[in-house]
C-alpha cells in the first residue's frame, strides 16, 4: 500500500505539473499558479465528493423537504407524489481542479477502497457537456458540468460537478480548508465521523452546491415553480434563480431551482432542484 500511495502521489506531482504547462489560461482564471495551490484544492474536490456521494447513499428526498419547507405553507406530501423516485437524484457542486483530473483522482480513491475495506466500487459512466447559458449567467462565468455516476455495492449513485471558469478563494488555495476525509470508507459502513459538521465547513462557501429531486414530467416541474415563485414572494428567505424553468438541450433536462438563505439545521443555506427529462411523460 505504502509503495502504491507513493506512486499514486509521484503520479499526481507529474499530472499537475503538466496541467500548469497545458491548461496555463484556465488555472491563471481560477487564480491557481503554483503546483501546492492545484494540489490543495484537487485535496478538497476530493474530501467535497466523498463527503457529497455519502448524502446521496444515505439522505432521503422526504428528509430534505421537510427541512428546506420547514414553518412554510408548501405541501410537502403533494411534492413527494410528483418525484420519479424515492431518493436524492443528486448532489451537485462546484469542483476547482480541471475535469479532466477529477476521473483519475476517483479511480485512486476506488482502488484504495477496494483494497482497504474489500468494497465493491467502479465509475460507472459519466457525461460532460456546458452548462446552460441560464445558470453561465447566474455565476458570471463560462462553466462545464460533469455527471459521474458510481455503482457502489450494486446501488448507483450520481455527483454533478460544476467547473467554473472563474477565480478560487486565495483562502482556499492556501490550505485553509484542511482536508480530513479523502476516504470512501463511510460509504462501506457507518457515516464519517463529523459528516454533518464537515459538510457545513466544505460546502459553505459553494453558492451553487444543491440537492436534486427527480420530478416525473416537465409539467410537474412549472407547476412546482409557480408554487415556488409564490413561496418566495411572500417569504423573503426563499429566492428563485432563474425566472422560468431551464431547459438544457446538451443532456436532455429541463429543471427549476430554489434557495433557503437559512434552509438547513445549521442555518446555512440550502438549494434544491427539481429536474426531468425535457421529454418525459407522466405514468
Amino acid at each position: 500500500m505504502a509503495a502504491e500511495l507513493f506512486d499514486y502521489v509521484r503520479e499526481v506531482n507529474r499530472l499537475c505539473d503538466g496541467l500548469l504547462v497545458t491548461h496555463t489560461a484556465l488555472l491563471g482564471q481560477k487564480n491557481i499558479r503554483r503546483k501546492r495551490e492545484l494540489i490543495q484544492v484537487i485535496k478538497v474536490d476530493l474530501d467535497k465528493l466523498a463527503h457529497a456521494l455519502l448524502e446521496v447513499k444515505e439522505n432521503h428526498p422526504q428528509r430534505v423537504l421537510e427541512e428546506f419547507f420547514a414553518a412554510t405553507p408548501v405541501n410537502v406530501s403533494a411534492i413527494s407524489a410528483m418525484l420519479a423516485e424515492a431518493r436524492i437524484y443528486h448532489v451537485g457542486f462546484e469542483v476547482h481542479e480541471p475535469l479532466d483530473l477529477v476521473l483519475y483522482g476517483i479511480d485512486h480513491w476506488i482502488q484504495e477502497a477496494r483494497h482497504s475495506l474489500g468494497a465493491e466500487m467502479r465509475v460507472k459512466d459519466f457525461l460532460r457537456f456546458p452548462a446552460s447559458p441560464a445558470f453561465q449567467n447566474r455565476v458570471g462565468a463560462h462553466t462545464e458540468i460533469m455527471r459521474i455516476w458510481l455503482e457502489v455495492n450494486d446501488r448507483t449513485l450520481m455527483l454533478e460537478l460544476f467547473d467554473i471558469h472563474r477565480p478560487v478563494e486565495t483562502e482556499l488555495a492556501a490550505g485553509a480548508v484542511p482536508v480530513k476525509h479523502r476516504n470512501f470508507q463511510g460509504l462501506f459502513s457507518d457515516p464519517l465521523p463529523g459528516h454533518a459538521d464537515r459538510m457545513a465547513r466544505l460546502f459553505g462557501d459553494d453558492e451553487i452546491w444543491h440537492y436534486a429531486l427527480h420530478v416525473r414530467c416537465p409539467d410537474e416541474v412549472s407547476e412546482l415553480h409557480a408554487e415556488l415563485q409564490a413561496l418566495a414572494a411572500h417569504d423573503r428567505s426563499y429566492f428563485l434563480p432563474y425566472a422560468a424553468p431551464v431547459h438544457n438541450p446538451h443532456d436532455g433536462s429541463l429543471h427549476t431551482k430554489v434557495v433557503h438563505r437559512a434552509g438547513s439545521r445549521s442555518g446555512a443555506r440550502m438549494e434544491l432542484e427539481f429536474v426531468t427529462s425535457f421529454d418525459a411523460v407522466a405514468d
